[in-house]
């Protein structure tokens, strides 16, 4: 049997983003599409960075919370509530190019599906962009690779 490889399991289907594009605009595509990762490509489709939704929530918008005491049930700020919106308001103004991460880990659509899991749990990576000539044809998640698995060990009892 031949071993499967990224072309056989990657979604074909992915979202991508400029690196333009607001951190705002960034989230709303998180949520709305489902995904965990979304590659940054240039005018020609060519990989530049990605973002996943941790760098968003641990590199930018940890948004520092004011800290606050209730004091008579009125909620008092020691730093000032001005100070956080600020803070937001700095955080929605990024874009993707202030945010992504520039080292991508890529594999080519004809990788050994077992090398790109490997790699994945050695760097701890939920999604690998397929790069054929620097342009994304693909995307493979975990949850690729775990249908994947299930496909090729799973028993036709299991399946329902």
């Amino acid at each position: 049997m031949e071993l499967p490889t990224a072309s056989d399991i990657m979604e074909k289907v992915f979202v991508t983003a400029s690196p333009e594009t607001s951190v705002f605009d960034l989230v709303h595509m998180f949520v709305k599409n489902k995904v965990t990762a979304i590659p940054i490509v240039d005018n020609e489709e060519k990989l530049v960075g990605i973002i996943t939704d941790a760098d968003l929530l641990y590199k930018k918008i940890k948004p520092h919370v004011p800290h606050y005491v209730n004091l008579l049930g009125a909620s008092i700020y020691y730093n000032g509530i001005s100070e956080y919106d600020k803070g937001f308001k700095k955080l929605m103004a990024c874009t993707a190019k202030d945010m992504m991460t520039k080292d991508v880990i890529i594999a080519a659509p004809d990788a050994d599906v077992e090398q790109i899991a490997g790699v994945m749990v050695a760097e701890h990576l939920k999604v690998i962009p397929i790069v054929n000539g620097r342009r994304v044809v693909g995307i493979v998640t975990r949850y690729n690779i775990l249908d994947e698995l299930y496909k090729e060990y799973g028993t036709g009892d299991d399946a329902k």
